[in-house]
């Protein structure tokens, strides 16, 4: 065992995962994985304090998903997929460390580490949260009634922005296809910031996003979601530069107007602070903002899964599934399953912005139930 720093020889092992380079989508990813695991380690923890109880409560910080705790890898929410790539990310670090002689062994990959992990191995494809048709039906016709009815809250002229921002959001999930990421801010990478207004084209029922191989990426707008997004960008008045989902959380608000204003020429500190004692509301909040070119913070990926547990719950939606309500990537699979069978994997592909292999591993229990339906036919048609 070594006593050397576990996160010392990061920068070597990205290098040579990178060939040599220090960018890249593997470097970006690794990099951000791997950093969460030492931060969630300790940044002064040495190899020497690496064993195979360690990794185990690290697997279970992984798997366990408690909003309210303090250890920010639980109070996160991911994936059963998600856990073992990023667990898998940070065993791949270990073992080359291995061979590098700073560790004896990988205590990652003993058994004892891996059993808090979810079983995702040799999972049928249809297992994972696909949002089915009634799950539409039920949420969007929960948003549309909680708009319209904040249309005629006289107490709260902002609640109409706030519902149909809620609206759609939803609608965008349910039918587009996009990936979270592609759409939320992620805290984490500097160039997810969130999908921009002026990256919006309901004209040609388009927008542009920052795709999952890093590279700009124009991706489809069913009709279903145009109206709601068309609706809420009229009763929000954005900039072009304003996320569209923006989040409505007071102190990041006015943390961004602090911000910006202090770094505007002819404030100064108490000029602002001023102005910030006077504001109140989330309507007067947004006049500033838009008033000084200002752009809001858009929701980040957690804040979204937060915004579809409360309409969930709203909507008296209830799943029993390791979620229990309605997860913004079962959106995007439940729009393959419709993809899928009703245009077939080809299109899938092209509009979930997926190679058609990866579409038909993730959805092949459709084609096995069409095969096994004409097999059946075959048989009949055999037998007379």
């Amino acid at each position: 065992m070594s006593d050397v720093p576990v996160g010392d020889p990061l920068d070597d092992f990205l290098r040579s995962k990178a060939k040599g380079a220090d960018s890249g989508n593997y470097r970006r990813t690794c990099e951000r994985v791997v950093g969460s695991f030492l931060d969630w380690l300790g940044r002064e923890a040495t190899f020497a304090d690496l064993d195979a109880r360690t990794m185990r409560r690290f697997a279970r910080a992984l798997a366990t998903h408690d909003p309210a705790s303090e250890d920010p890898l639980v109070a996160r929410e991911f994936a059963a997929g998600t856990v073992l790539t990023y667990y898998a990310q940070v065993s791949a670090y270990l073992g080359w460390c291995v061979r590098e002689g700073y560790l004896e062994r990988n205590p990652a990959q003993q058994n004892l580490a891996k059993e808090p992990l979810p079983d995702n191995d040799g999972r049928r494809s249809g297992d994972q949260q696909a949002w089915t048709d009634d799950h539409r039906t039920a949420i969007t016709r929960h948003v549309d009634d909680a708009a319209h009815a904040a249309l005629d809250d006289a107490d709260e002229p902002f609640a109409a922005a706030k519902a149909f921002r809620d609206r759609a959001l939803v609608y965008l999930l349910c039918y587009s296809g996009v990936r979270g990421g592609e759409v939320f801010a992620d805290p984490k990478d500097d160039r997810r910031v969130g999908v921009r207004w002026r990256d919006v084209s309901l004209a040609d029922n388009s927008l542009t996003v920052l795709s999952k191989n890093q590279r700009w990426a124009d991706r489809s707008l069913p009709a279903q979601a145009v109206a709601p997004l068309d609706r809420y960008r009229r009763l929000l008045d954005p900039h072009d530069d304003w996320p569209v989902f923006p989040t409505f959380h007071y102190p990041s608000l006015y943390a961004t107007i602090r911000e910006g204003l202090g770094a505007c020429d002819g404030w100064n500190t108490d000029a602002v602070a001023d102005l910030v004692d006077r504001i109140s509301g989330h309507a007067e909040v947004f006049a500033v903002l838009r008033e000084h070119g200002l752009a809001p913070p858009a929701i980040t990926t957690d804040g979204a899964r937060r915004t579809m547990r409360r309409l969930s719950d709203a909507a008296g939606l209830d799943l029993d599934d390791g979620h229990g309500y309605l997860a913004p990537h079962g959106g995007r699979r439940g729009v393959g399953e419709v993809m899928v069978r009703q245009r077939g994997f080809t299109a899938a592909a092209r509009l979930l912005d997926n190679s058609e292999e990866m579409v038909r591993s993730h959805y092949s229990h459709i084609e096995a139930k069409d095969l096994a339906a004409d097999a059946g036919s075959a048989f009949e048609e055999h037998d007379g």
